[in-house]
């Protein structure tokens, strides 16, 4: 059994759904958490879900279907609280934004709930104006076990890859000290991008054994920008998705056909050679 808390209403406001009109002992259950506008165009949102870990054990976040393009800081339980933070570039507006969503499993029979704290949401009018949000928190009841397991969380196979992205290469004064970083992100729409591996070289082609795990924004290593650069986004059923950027600064053409020059010359310094020998031993 559940039901919504509500609030009073601002300009914008967070709140739960879920399928389910009643849950027991051992069931799985997904529940979605949303974001409505009022209206507003929002292109940033953050706070804390707060789950009462005697009673519910979480099984899975998922963010692949997330308005959320970007996340500052990814959602994942720490001490009975998950902590988020994503923007949405160009912003959204609408009623019923999923952010995430959250798959429980009851441990025991009782009541509680599921709720939000320290929630803040920003306009999207180039100034970071954060608009008053409200929010509506989920009240459950818990029933004795179930009979036989009776799930309603859907399970599906993901065989598809993360979405396709373009790298960026930037530097900025407030960001490791004004080196070279990498700036990645994607979104996978069915189980979510589950980590990044980042790999560098002068040479062309990848070697498996030399992916790093990273996050973005990611220090790059060769501050020359003279390296290929690979990003490979992995989801949580291992598939794959890589990008490459080609050297930001290769080597130019003249110095190329400088070193050409330098090679050919040795090559003829050392035919010489090599022909006097011969003669010599005629």
């Amino acid at each position: 059994m559940f039901a919504l808390l509500p609030q009073v209403t601002f300009a914008a406001e967070t709140f739960f759904e879920t399928e389910n009109t009643q849950i027991r002992v051992g069931d799985k259950f997904e529940v979605g958490f949303f974001l409505n506008t009022e209206n507003e165009d929002i292109n940033a949102i953050e706070g804390e879900i707060i789950v009462p870990e005697t009673l519910l054990k979480l099984k899975e976040i998922k963010s692949g279907s997330s308005i959320v393009n970007f996340w500052i800081e990814n959602p994942q339980m720490v001490n009975g609280n998950i902590p988020f933070s994503g923007i949405i570039p160009g912003g959204y507006s609408g009623q019923s934004g999923l952010v995430l969503s959250l798959v429980f499993q009851p441990i025991q029979k009782g009541q509680g709930l599921i709720e939000v704290r320290s929630i803040k949401t920003l306009i999207n009018n180039g100034q970071g104006t954060e608009t008053k949000t409200s929010v509506h928190n989920l009240y459950f009841i818990i029933a004795g076990q179930a009979p036989l397991s009776q799930s309603t969380v859907v399970e599906k196979k993901d065989t598809d890859a993360p979405e396709t992205f373009e790298p960026v290469i930037a530097s900025d004064s407030t960001v490791f000290d004004g080196k070279y970083f990498l700036a990645f992100s994607t979104q996978d729409k069915e189980s979510g991008v589950d980590h990044y591996e980042i790999q560098e070289s002068r040479n062309i082609g990848i070697q498996n054994e030399q992916w790093i795990t990273g996050e973005s924004p990611y220090l790059l290593q060769d501050q020359d920008l003279r390296s290929y650069v690979y990003v490979k986004a992995v989801d949580k059923n291992s598939n794959e998705r890589i990008a490459v950027l080609p050297p930001q600064k290769p080597l130019s053409l003249y110095r190329n056909y400088w070193i050409l020059g330098i090679l050919v010359m040795i090559g003829l310094v050392v035919a010489a050679i090599n022909l006097r020998k011969i003669l010599w031993q005629t």
